[in-house]
């Protein structure tokens, strides 16, 4: 897939076909596993936790990404959430 932009062809990542594949896929997976959830918030923190991965690795492929310096922004803040929502999933966890 591309674009022109400024006269020039560019290729692309379709991210937001990605994203909708992805989101769709862990509507699935969540709805499959919500009969089996051992406390309230379980699935909230996997969606987290799955969604801001997924999310980390899709926003490497865009090209118009707000940057500070050298990093993205997107990326920064789903890698933040990441990071919480594991280490409150693994705290419940060991609290069973």
């Amino acid at each position: 897939m591309g674009i022109y932009e400024s006269g020039k062809y560019i290729e692309v990542h379709p991210t937001f076909l990605y994203e909708s594949i992805v989101t769709f896929a862990l509507f699935i997976f969540l709805s499959f596993i919500s009969n089996r959830r051992k406390y309230k918030g379980q699935i909230t923190l996997i969606y987290l936790i799955i969604y801001s991965f997924a999310r980390m690795i899709i926003e490497g492929l865009r090209t118009d990404s707000l940057m500070m310096g050298n990093i993205r922004i997107s990326q920064l803040l789903s890698l933040i959430i990441l990071i919480m929502s594991g280490l409150y999933y693994l705290k419940e966890k060991n609290k069973m």
